[in-house]
């Protein structure tokens, strides 16, 4: 494999060396006027050889052949222009200050018995004349490699139309005529700027704006449609969904314009669009700002690590450089996975997985001592709606108890930071679920009360695509079984945020210096459950209701058709951190609460339903229980849109 780069060097330098004598040749055919003398020959002849050596010299100084030719850039063409001063500033030197000093030479041009400097106009031709043809060869063979490796690779390449004409587009489609085994070729451009209908990128037509995409798509033989722009709107998305679903190609997306703009995006990331793509609203990143690193260096315990929402928040505090992550929770298999995954990527000794149940007060607090953990992340819980409604013991025994159990371990240890995820079901909850979660508000809130550490704070979320129970899966297998798509009402609505969203919302509001808040994420308009599955019907292939149908089957106990995630008489106020509000919560009387919660835990110890929903109404006023049957749901399951947590 190195001789035959040497050899390709090799020739490329041959041919150059070629140009640069043609090009001083061209320099003493203009000088004399096409009339070159005998003795002017002979110098040429004479003066050839060393500028060669020179021009080549100075070529592979600057690296101008190490390129790949399909990869010829400005860059190259900088190196071109630079390597060429050099070795003219080198030739200028020569016939300024050598040329004299060599006695005359019997037939060639001689001045006062010294050998005759060049004419300055042949160094300048010849400066003009070696630019243009080393520039026009190397990118003539660019082309020429270009158009080979298009042509030879395109019978197996998918053809695509690229919509998006401007810098992610220009990006992306330079990417994939340069990939070699790119698995697409790129045909045309898509754009809705109607000024840029004709222009020419990379080669490539701006064929026409989206609306002409169907009509595109058969006339350039598309396979696919990749989409390469700075903004997609999803009501965009969603509409150029359907036309490539009319026509029977592929539609993908560019997971990051820019990390493409970068340079830091492969063709294998490129995606199919997903259900996250036409949620309505942009997705929200939360950075921590500089110098706001609260992690490092510190010794975190994540409680419900093999979660959904627990997994993520390790992934994303490993990036924070902590000193220890201890995972805690009680299954055994998810547990032992994300450690195993964040293993591969640190020292071993800064994973700590251990199988615990927050319910289990002395393992809790022995695991506690044994690590010494400064900031607690608690997103262990219960959270389907439907079976809490039918076993309220257990969600008084996770979501209570057990939240309980951490907090006070967390301010006996001198812990600094206590973050509790939390949902928007406990805002005014019809459910138990939604009631219990309010309770954990309330309690850590409590506790803030005896001491300034920990710094007690709490996160709402909306309903997390993604996570475990989440309407996607589930949608996702009943389209995979041909239907139908189960949704308990037309009108419910719900709040979402994808996974990545949620946890950088859980690690932003940790920075918060303030005691008692509760962070929520703006999440715009609410999306209506019956829009969701239409859409990813049709993400899948097939036409809701047509082939797909979709049945109602009536709201769930403790089932609301519309989530909030503040109350009125919540304190809401814009925080610094762009699209997150905070909120002081309402006041409780921490007595009355501490002894609620010894009663409901001696009421789910006995399994006192009733007795159990009762005293939640006792210390969360806005709890009104739906009316229930305490029957564990049967049947084909429905969406009630319970999972908010992960």
């Amino acid at each position: 494999m190195t001789i035959k780069i040497q050899w390709h060097r090799f020739g490329l330098a041959t041919i150059d060396a070629l140009l640069v004598a043609i090009a001083l040749y061209a320099g003493y055919m203009l000088r004399f006027e096409f009339h070159v003398s005998p003795e002017d020959q002979r110098q040429y002849l004479l003066v050839t050889p060393a500028l060669v050596m020179v021009r080549i010299s100075c070529f592979y100084g600057f690296m101008l052949y190490r390129g790949v030719l399909r990869y010829a850039s400005t860059a190259e063409l900088y190196a071109i222009f630079t390597s060429t001063v050099v070795g003219t500033v080198v030739l200028s030197f020569a016939n300024l200050f050598l040329a004299p000093m060599v006695p005359a030479i019997n037939g060639l041009p001689e001045f006062h018995g010294k050998l005759q400097r060049l004419p300055w106009s042949i160094v300048v031709i010849e400066f003009v004349f070696t630019l243009l043809l080393i520039g026009g060869a190397h990118f003539s063979r660019r082309v020429l490699v270009f158009k080979w490796f298009r042509r030879e690779s395109a019978e197996t390449q998918h053809r695509v139309l690229v919509v998006g004409a401007g810098d992610a587009g220009e990006a992306l489609a330079r990417h994939l005529l340069t990939t070699e085994g790119s698995p697409y070729v790129p045909v045309a451009f898509v754009d809705d700027d109607p000024n840029k209908k004709g222009m020419r990128i990379h080669g490539l037509t701006v064929a026409g704006t989206t609306s002409d995409l169907g009509t595109l798509i058969e006339h350039h033989k598309a396979d696919e449609v990749l989409i390469a722009m700075e903004k997609a709107e999803p009501e965009h998305l969603r509409n150029l969904l359907e036309v490539c679903r009319g026509v029977h190609v592929g539609f993908k997306i560019v997971p990051s314009v820019n990390e493409l703009l970068a340079g830091r995006v492969s063709i294998n990331q490129i995606r199919p669009v997903e259900i996250e793509d036409l949620l309505g609203r942009d997705p929200v990143r939360l950075e921590l700002p500089a110098g706001e690193n609260y992690v490092d260096d510190q010794v975190i315990m994540v409680t419900g690590a093999g979660g959904s929402i627990g997994s993520e928040l390790c992934r994303q505090l490993l990036n924070l450089n902590p000193k220890r992550i201890v995972l805690y929770g009680h299954g055994e298999n998810s547990i032992y996975d994300i450690s195993m995954e964040l293993s591969v990527h640190v020292d071993a000794g800064i994973i700590s997985p251990v199988i615990g149940d927050i319910r289990d007060s002395s393992k809790l607090r022995a695991t506690i001592a044994r690590y010494k953990p400064t900031i607690f992340f608690h997103a262990a819980a219960h959270k389907h709606v439907p079976l809490m409604e039918a076993h309220p013991d257990e969600a008084v025994k996770n979501n209570i108890i057990g939240t309980r159990n951490v907090a006070e371990a967390a301010r006996e240890a001198g812990a600094k930071k206590f973050i509790l995820i939390s949902s928007d079901k406990a805002v005014r909850p019809t459910n138990v679920m939604g009631a219990t979660k309010r309770v954990a508000e309330m309690m850590i809130f409590c506790m803030s009360r005896k001491g300034p550490t920990p710094q007690f704070t709490a996160v709402r979320f909306g309903n997390v695509l993604g996570s475990r129970g989440s309407v996607i899966p589930l949608f996702r297998r009943q389209i995979a079984a041909g239907g139908p798509i189960t949704i308990t009402h037309p009108d419910i609505v719900r709040y979402f945020m994808t996974i990545p969203e949620a946890v950088s919302l859980v690690i932003r509001a940790g920075s918060s210096p303030e005691q008692r808040r509760l962070f929520v994420l703006d999440m715009g308009e609410p999306v209506k459950i019956v829009d969701l599955a239409c859409n990813l019907i049709r993400l899948s292939g097939f036409e809701p209701e047509k082939e797909i149908p979709i049945v109602f089957t009536g709201l769930r106990p403790g089932e609301k058709l519309i989530e909030e995630l503040l109350t009125e008489s919540e304190d809401v106020q814009h925080t610094d951190i762009g699209k997150v509000l905070s909120a002081v919560p309402d006041r409780v009387d921490c007595d009355t609460l501490w002894k609620t919660v010894e009663e409901l835990e001696t009421a789910a110890n006995q399994q006192d339903h009733e007795g159990i929903r009762h005293l939640l109404q006792r210390i969360v006023p806005d709890y009104i229980p739906a009316a229930h049957t305490g029957k564990t749901p049967t049947g084909t399951p429905s969406v009630s849109v319970g999972n908010s947590l992960g």
